[in-house]
């Protein structure tokens, strides 16, 4: 005590209090707090990440396929399809290659669906899909297989039902393959006589076991 008088007239020692000095007395607003969230940064990043790869910068791995060859960075293919981060994390003799030769696939598919992993964007059609199916089943891209079944059940008719049901028969597409069934047998009528004119040999066994597991073929139902 120094003996000055206080001249707020206020017990200074009342402001000293024991407790935890990490929290603020009560009566105090706590600070203000925005928590942040960016919808432009995955795009942006991916964005800038697609022009790198495009002027092939900071590529670590080049997929040879056929005799096409595409830059590209291990981390997004690995975060895009279960096939590459298999090949890319585990103890594969393509994890430590700079050049990965990837056999089984069509070349062109092969670009679309690694402009997929980098855009997020694909076109389906029917001049692509018959390879690009076959393509998203080897890299495990579950997401464009169901566009490319989406895509073919849209385009169903009597003259291709058959093909169709085929493709998604070879490419373990059940849901394809079960619109296709269920097609057929509304449409039975059209489809027979198509098929009776058109339809390659090796289709006689299908033809066979759709008219043996199905009792009502939209004859007299």
């Amino acid at each position: 005590n120094t003996g000055k008088p206080n001249p707020t007239g206020m017990d200074v020692t009342s402001r000293c209090t024991l407790g935890d000095p990490n929290k603020l007395p009560e009566g105090v607003p706590q600070p203000a707090r925005m928590p942040y969230i960016s919808d432009k940064h995955p795009r942006q990043t991916l964005e800038v990440i697609n022009l790198l790869r495009k002027h092939r910068e900071l590529c670590d791995v080049v997929l040879v396929v056929g005799a096409k060859k595409i830059y590209a960075h291990r981390v997004i293919l690995s975060a895009c399809s279960p096939y590459f981060r298999a090949m890319f994390t585990g103890e594969l003799a393509e994890s430590r290659q700079t050049e990965v030769v990837i056999r089984d696939i069509d070349e062109r598919a092969m670009e679309l669906l690694i402009d997929f992993a980098y855009t997020s964007q694909i076109t389906v059609e029917e001049g692509n899909v018959q390879t690009l199916l076959p393509a998203a089943c080897l890299l495990q891209l579950a997401e464009i297989q169901e566009a490319c079944c989406e895509f073919l059940k849209r385009q169903l008719d009597p003259s291709n039902c058959l093909g169709i049901r085929a493709f998604a028969d070879t490419h373990s597409c059940r849901e394809l393959l079960r619109i296709a069934d269920k097609f057929t047998q509304h449409n039975f009528q059209e489809v027979s006589c198509t098929w009776c004119s058109n339809a390659p040999i090796c289709w006689g066994a299908m033809w066979v076991h759709i008219l043996l597991n199905n009792t009502c073929l939209g004859i007299s139902c």
